[in-house]
């Protein structure tokens, strides 16, 4: 019992002697990025490097932020930090108005940037463009328009408009992508953005395909989007398949004419292997 009472002294003792203790300027505006929502952060680097984590209360006007724990962790930490409150980088791209949603890629795109790249995306201040809409349309007659496994060689079974684009031209305006975050993560992200808005600017053509049931729109995305996503791949081209609760939006279809019309036909495709399995189940 004795010596477990001094082993365990002396371990106290120890920790004590190698206990560290260094401190971090960090100006005022900046130590909510050490503490988080609720604490969640200071919570972690603790957690994370076995420290005690001291910011200074707003109130008091205190910028140095200490940092206690093991010498090796205290260093661990104290890099950790410098990383957290360091100024961030950010880049502008000015992308044309016109192609600022073929640039997006539907949203994929940004969330491609915020979650694989860690990069935020705004547009400083300025109002992204409304998409574009094809004019409604409908069968001569006016009435509904049949499943398309109805007649499957009609063409009154979906509505189907297709418009070639030119290159856009020079001069117009531009709405600025405004990146920020880590500056080995921006030079990446601006990359991207590029290659994007070079693959935007080139003539291409965009398909508007509705539907006769907007309840298939379902069939087109697939299980967690497997069949749209195999789309995508196949034919390059970007397809946005809207909410299936719309009743006359279109999906729309954006790449080069051949790969559009391939992508129409993969669609209408899916939508009658769909139904069919549907009705055999």
């Amino acid at each position: 019992m004795v010596e477990k009472i001094l082993a365990s002294i002396n371990a106290f003792v120890e920790q004590k002697n190698n206990t560290a203790e260094d401190t971090v300027e960090v100006a005022q505006e900046k130590h909510r990025r050490l503490i988080g929502r609720d604490g969640e952060t200071r919570k972690g680097i603790e957690s994370k490097f076995n420290v005690t984590l001291d910011v200074p209360r707003k109130d008091s006007g205190g910028t140095a932020v200490k940092i206690t724990g093991l010498r090796a962790n205290v260093d661990k930490a104290k890099e950790h930090v410098v990383g957290l409150v360091a100024d961030i980088e950010g880049e502008t791209v000015l992308i044309p108005v016109r192609v600022h949603h073929q640039v997006a890629d539907s949203g994929r795109l940004l969330r491609r940037l915020r979650n694989d790249v860690r990069v935020k995306v705004d547009h400083g201040g300025h109002q992204p463009p409304p998409r574009p809409r094809p004019e409604p349309r409908s069968r001569p007659n006016g009435t509904n328009m049949p499943l398309i496994t109805d007649e499957p060689d009609s063409s009154d079974n979906f509505s189907w408009q297709i418009i070639h684009n030119e290159a856009p031209a020079e001069g117009q305006e531009n709405i600025p992508w405004v990146l920020t975050g880590d500056a080995e993560n921006v030079a990446k992200a601006r990359a991207m953005v590029e290659s994007a808005l070079r693959s935007a600017q080139q003539p291409s053509s965009t398909g508007y395909l509705i539907l006769p049931d907007p309840k298939t729109y379902r069939l087109v995305v697939g299980p967690n989007g497997s069949h749209i996503n195999a789309m995508r791949k196949k034919t390059g081209c970007q397809i946005h398949v809207p909410n299936d609760k719309t009743k006359s939006e279109a999906i729309e279809i954006t790449g080069s004419r051949d790969g559009v019309e391939q992508a129409k036909d993969l669609i209408l495709d899916a939508v009658k292997n769909g139904q069919s399995n549907g009705s055999r189940a």
